[in-house]
């Protein structure tokens, strides 16, 4: 019940602060929710790839962003009107591009905890790269 009540605010803050910076609502989404529903799910990742259970830690961000793309992705798309724009594309190419690294990092079996903290970078290019596409 908490975990609903705590999403409910959290949702209505981003409701709030998007107009507030001038972002439209999937800019919005795009950037400010991955820091609040993925930044658990890294922190596990990190503790357990340095113990050595990479499997695990992998295993743990798959499935969990499995369900963010395809669940919330799925509604937003019924019931929202989406408009595919460069900002969606952008995030589009970053996304394939950290997903390459890390294939290309666990299939050379180099996956290690800052390796893994170098695909947090992928997030920052990719806030970097808004500003002149909403600019």
């Amino acid at each position: 019940m908490v975990i609903f009540f705590a999403s409910q605010l959290f949702v209505h803050q981003l409701d709030a602060i998007g107009p507030m910076l001038g972002l439209s609502a999937s800019v919005t989404a795009l950037l400010l929710s991955p820091i609040a529903t993925e930044l658990p799910e890294i922190m596990n990742a990190v503790i357990w790839v340095r113990q050595g259970k990479t499997k695990l830690a992998l295993a743990n961000i798959s499935g969990a962003m499995m369900i963010q793309a395809t669940v919330p992705s799925g509604l937003g798309l019924l019931f929202t009107s989406w408009h595919f724009d460069s900002a969606l594309l952008w995030s589009g190419v970053i996304t394939m591009a950290a997903i390459g690294y890390l294939l290309l990092t666990m299939r050379a079996h180099k996956l290690t905890a800052g390796r893994l903290a170098v695909a947090a970078g992928f997030y920052v290019v990719f806030g970097l790269g808004l500003i002149p596409i909403l600019g």
